[in-house]
């Protein structure tokens, strides 16, 4: 039972990273949006999550903490070793984007304030919501150099509004996987194997020394989170993805984000035409990230 547990709790995960990594990035999709396409979209997040989750649950760290740092492994994983992303513009896409939009955005501003916002009074969590929609809104500025093509407001909408209704969904189901007690070990290493050979055949493909990056921030990043878990890693408790929405229904107020950035976007290309929103954000996310990324890890290495 706790590895069918792990397993559902992995394609959540999986779907709540496919949105923040995927729809909210990707505003102006670079791909078919196809039944097939989507659901390899989804399995390929939901191995990096599982992958992710076990570390969580074998180090023992939780919090914040284990939000970000689980988030930044899912990163690395899915720009290092499905995709080969972060060997590019070396060394910035080792940060940009496994740390600053994984890790920040995804991990953080999506998945635990998704996870906390519920809890809030009324006023606060539609706060929070409405900002990242002007987030989304403002980073969408961005796709017009990029793209085209753009989308009008009804697709922008069905694209993000939909993502944003399995990313509610995918916390109410959270809200009944929580504690998640952990399956045994050898489940819990069946996504990181199978990722780390994926690494080494297309290491064996394109050899790289570049490419010993992954596994070098990856060792650095667990052992952090070992050391800032419960016994420093030494007792394996029940993954805690926080208490459930008191009013269930409050988890679609995050759908305000998706609807409020869809309609900023279209409002602001035909307004502008668009602008290197890009610059702004790499300009903050990646310093944030970094600083934090470090602070973690120095706190842990004088715990």
């Amino acid at each position: 039972m706790n590895s069918l547990r792990y397993l559902l709790a992995s394609l959540v995960l999986g779907l709540i990273a496919a949105f923040a990594s995927e729809n909210m990035f990707w505003i102006v999709a670079p791909y078919p949006l196809t039944p097939p396409g989507l659901a390899f979209i989804w399995a390929m997040y939901a191995l990096c999550c599982a992958a992710a989750l076990s570390a969580v649950a074998l180090t023992g760290i939780r919090g914040l903490p284990a939000a970000f740092l689980g988030a930044a492994i899912m990163g690395w994983l899915t720009e290092g070793a499905v995709e080969g992303t972060m060997y590019l513009a070396f060394p910035f896409q080792l940060a940009w984007t496994p740390l600053a939009w994984h890790a920040l955005i995804s991990g953080v501003c999506v998945f635990a304030l998704g996870r906390a916002a519920p809890h809030w009074p009324r006023w606060r969590r539609i706060g929070a919501w409405a900002l990242l929609g002007l987030f989304i809104g403002f980073w969408a500025q961005y796709w017009p150099l990029e793209r085209a093509a753009l989308p009008d407001l009804p697709r922008l909408i069905a694209y993000l509004g939909g993502g944003g209704v399995a990313v509610a969904l995918a916390h109410l189901l959270l809200d009944r996987l929580t504690p998640l007690s952990p399956p045994p070990r050898r489940v819990l290493m069946i996504a990181p194997i199978a990722l780390a050979a994926l690494w080494a055949l297309q290491s064996l493909a394109a050899p790289s020394p570049l490419r010993l990056a992954l596994p070098l921030l990856l060792w650095i990043t667990i052992r952090a989170m070992k050391r800032l878990g419960a016994g420093h890693g030494t007792a394996r408790g029940p993954v805690d993805f926080g208490a459930p929405a008191p009013v269930a229904l409050r988890h679609f107020t995050f759908l305000i984000a998706p609807l409020t950035g869809a309609v900023l976007a279209v409002a602001g290309w035909r307004l502008t035409g668009g602008f290197e929103a890009n610059v702004a954000l790499v300009l903050t996310t990646v310093p944030a990230s970094v600083i934090w990324w470090l602070w973690l890890v120095l706190r842990a290495a004088r715990a």
